[in-house]
């Protein structure tokens, strides 16, 4: 059975890690083969070119935002008014902060100290 194309429109590095390490085992479950594209280093118009291609080709596409702003509601409308009826709203994803922190859960003390200067406690022994 032939994979179907998953365009993931991430940030940056931390959520196409985020992509590699767990949603893509879970999508190929789904039989599909998942792509990650770093949008945030993209200019509007190479991203306008780019969504149109994935509808034109009729592959499949979630675009990953984080929330920056007062709410998941108003982060989605800046989104599509952006890119206007080339992107869908049931296609964005918003990652609320809860998530993003849950990176930081998974750190040893090394890679901490690398980030903040200094080591954190943790709550469980």
């Amino acid at each position: 059975m032939e994979f179907q194309r998953l365009f993931v429109f991430v940030e940056g590095d931390d959520d196409e890690r985020f992509v590699n390490k767990i949603l893509m085992s879970e999508f190929e479950k789904l039989n599909y083969s998942v792509i990650p594209f770093k949008y945030a280093q993209e200019t509007k118009k190479r991203i306008k070119i780019f969504i149109n291609s994935i509808n034109i080709m009729n592959y499949d596409y979630i675009y990953l935002s984080d929330v920056d702003g007062p709410c998941v509601t108003a982060r989605k409308e800046k989104i599509t008014g952006k890119y206007g009826e080339l992107i869908e709203d049931g296609r964005i994803g918003i990652v609320i902060k809860e998530i993003e922190s849950w990176y930081l859960a998974g750190l040893n003390d090394k890679d901490a100290k690398k980030l903040t200067g200094h080591t954190f406690s943790p709550i469980y022994s």
